[in-house]
């Protein structure tokens, strides 16, 4: 989806455009776009600020668009307000505000971190984790093991259109585990959610907000702190001729808006700059959509329903 972690297809297409009630009177005519990328975590945040906006009477048009490719549209003015700004991009994130058409509107609130994840009950098998070294130990290999992948230990890999940086992470570490690949978030949840309830050993890529890493009590392991150094300068790190040998960053979730739309829709504007999200909120709504197969605007309508007391301070 970013720069450093998880990707998706690339698309321009409307969801929707739906008007409720008068407008604002400062606030111009014509639909709000708000970025939407087809992940389920991000537009379950987007659509709870859609929909929120719907209801104060705004017209929203929610557009689906590549994560990379709506810094394009926020710059040019076709994309008004996005609500899922990862800080795990903050190349490109950085590069859009210094061109002064893209405003930071503040972090959601949402903290996020994508990475190596496992079980805690894996540290019977693999005594020193979270710390990464103890991954390379041979009783820790061999229990993670399958008969598919030995002598090398099995990683559950996300799917093959996000970006984890495990390819690189495996060859600087040296890390004696296969990467395998799942085809979909929800063949990446069964491939580990599966073993944990037989309580056999598994390890593979976990990130928040997520239901699975919220709901089942893991870690995630602890490589050397991410560093910009370690992807620009090989000789950073455990390996002097390969990079990545260190974590994928950490942060929050941020809001950003096209500078022209912040004076074209100030009234919304504000409320983006007051909208909050935690974590366990955004968990909350992955798990509705993934698991219990809730259209993502149909739960966003349910978290604003069960949530007035905090949406309430949006409207200021």
């Amino acid at each position: 989806m970013k720069t450093y972690g998880r990707k998706v297809l690339a698309s321009m297409t409307v969801l929707s455009m739906l008007m409720c009630g008068p407008v604002a009177a400062e606030d111009q005519s014509g639909p709000i776009k708000i970025v939407v990328t087809g992940i389920t975590d991000a537009d379950f945040i987007a659509n709870v600020y859609a929909t929120f906006l719907e209801q104060q009477g705004f017209e929203v048009e929610r557009i689906k668009a590549d994560y990379a490719a709506q810094f394009v549209g926020l710059e040019a003015g076709d994309l008004d307000f996005s609500t899922s700004i990862w800080e795990t991009s903050r190349d490109i994130f950085d590069a859009a505000l210094a061109t002064g058409d893209v405003v930071n509107m503040g972090a959601t609130g949402v903290k996020i971190r994508e990475g190596w994840w496992y079980p805690t009950y894996v540290e019977e098998v693999c005594p020193g984790l979270p710390d990464w070294k103890a991954l390379l130990e041979t009783d820790c290999v061999e229990a993670l093991s399958t008969i598919e992948t030995s002598p090398l230990a099995r990683f559950v890999e996300a799917p093959a259109d996000w970006t984890t940086n495990n390819v690189a992470r495996v060859k600087s570490l040296e890390l004696p585990y296969s990467l395998e690949s799942t085809g979909t978030p929800a063949a990446l949840h069964a491939a580990i959610v599966g073993p944990m309830q037989r309580k056999e050993p598994v390890i593979g890529w976990g990130f928040a907000p997520d239901w699975m890493t919220t709901e089942y009590e893991g870690k995630f392991v602890e490589f050397p702190d991410f560093e910009l150094d370690c992807i620009n300068d090989p000789a950073w790190g455990a390996d002097p001729n390969e990079i990545w040998d260190c974590d994928n960053p950490a942060g929050y979730v941020w809001k950003v808006a096209h500078a022209g739309s912040e004076a074209k829709f100030p009234r919304a504007a504000r409320i983006l700059r007051l909208f909050q999200l935690k974590t366990d909120d955004v968990a909350w709504g992955v798990r509705r959509v993934d698991v219990d197969g809730v259209d993502s605007i149909e739960a966003a309508t349910e978290w604003l329903a069960e949530n007035a007391d905090i949406t309430a301070d949006w409207a200021l």
